[in-house]
């Protein structure tokens, strides 16, 4: 993030600022997940509190929302301010692709430990 040395706003502003921009442009669209914390902590070179503190902003300002252990999504002018946020078809996608490769995972060793109870003395 490249700022003039003589701007006066905090470095959670700027990112804010940055996000804002984006966000009226259509991207992220509305109900759509935005860049994970640490991601947006790489991409503006900062640590992760300074963009909780942007991202704050934001929050405060009514532009997105903070779903816990889902990340922070674009608010949807529906009016619909119940809290539920439908995540994109791809970020349903991603996610059962991860959950189903964890499971493969777990199955694999439920099954090794299945064989080393079978036979105790094959360790």
């Amino acid at each position: 993030m490249s700022v003039p040395p003589d701007d006066p706003r905090t470095k959670a502003s700027r990112i804010a600022e940055t996000l804002r921009t984006e966000i009226a442009s259509g991207q992220p669209g509305p109900g759509r997940k935005l860049q994970s914390l640490r991601e947006l902590a790489d991409r503006f070179q900062v640590h992760p509190v300074t963009v909780t503190k942007g991202l704050q902003e934001l929050i405060d300002e009514g532009l997105i929302r903070s779903v816990p252990n889902r990340g922070y999504f674009v608010k949807d002018d529906t009016g619909d301010d119940s809290g539920a946020v439908r995540p994109a078809a791809s970020d349903v996608r991603d996610e059962i692709k991860a959950l189903t490769s964890e499971l493969q995972r777990l199955a694999a060793r439920v099954a090794k430990l299945e064989e080393r109870a079978d036979h105790p003395g094959s360790a």
